[in-house]
This record gives C-alpha cells, structure tokens and sequence, in this order.
C-alpha cells in the first residue's frame, strides 16, 4: 500500500509541475509575435486536452483496487508518457 501511495504522490507532484510549464508557456504566447499566437495557443490547448485526459485516468487510479490497479496504472503512465513528450516538444518549441 506504502508503494501506491508513493506512486500516487509522485504523480501527483509531476501534475503540479506541468501545470507550472504550462502556465509559464501561456505567459510567452502574451509575449509572442503576433503570427506566432495562433499556433502557440493551438499547440497550448492540445496540451491541456492531453492534461485533462491524465487526470481522468489519474483520478480512476486513485480510486481503484487490486487487478484493477494494474490495469489502471498502465493507462495512466501511457497518458503520462504523452503528456510528457508534449510538453518536450512544447517547450523546445517555444524557445
């Protein structure tokens, strides 16, 4: 149990950290040259969609149990995972 709930909190710590990157990413559009707003913007809104699919999957993970844990936990790191190329791309983008 001490494991899932170590699982759990570090999942919850990358999600706060994301969540930093991606406001940070949404103060440099406000910066960006006018040509530029629509696709930062565009690649901004894909990545709180994939965001919001990581919480959806992270929040079953919470609450589930057993095999179920398993099963869950494999679709939240899949979620993770793209989550976390995203914003790589994002932000190497941005600079």
């Amino acid at each position: 149990m001490e494991k899932r709930n170590v699982y759990i909190q570090k999942l919850e710590e990358n999600l706060n950290e994301y969540n930093e990157k991606l406001a940070e990413m949404r103060a440099k559009v406000a910066e960006a040259q006018s040509d530029m707003k629509a696709e930062y913007l565009s690649q901004i809104e894909n990545l709180e969609r994939k965001r919001d699919h990581f919480v959806a999957e992270y929040e079953q993970l919470k609450e589930s149990g057993g095999l179920a844990w398993d099963n869950v936990k494999a679709g939240t790191e899949k979620a993770w995972k793209e989550l976390e190329d995203g914003i790589a791309k994002a932000i190497t983008h941005f600079k």
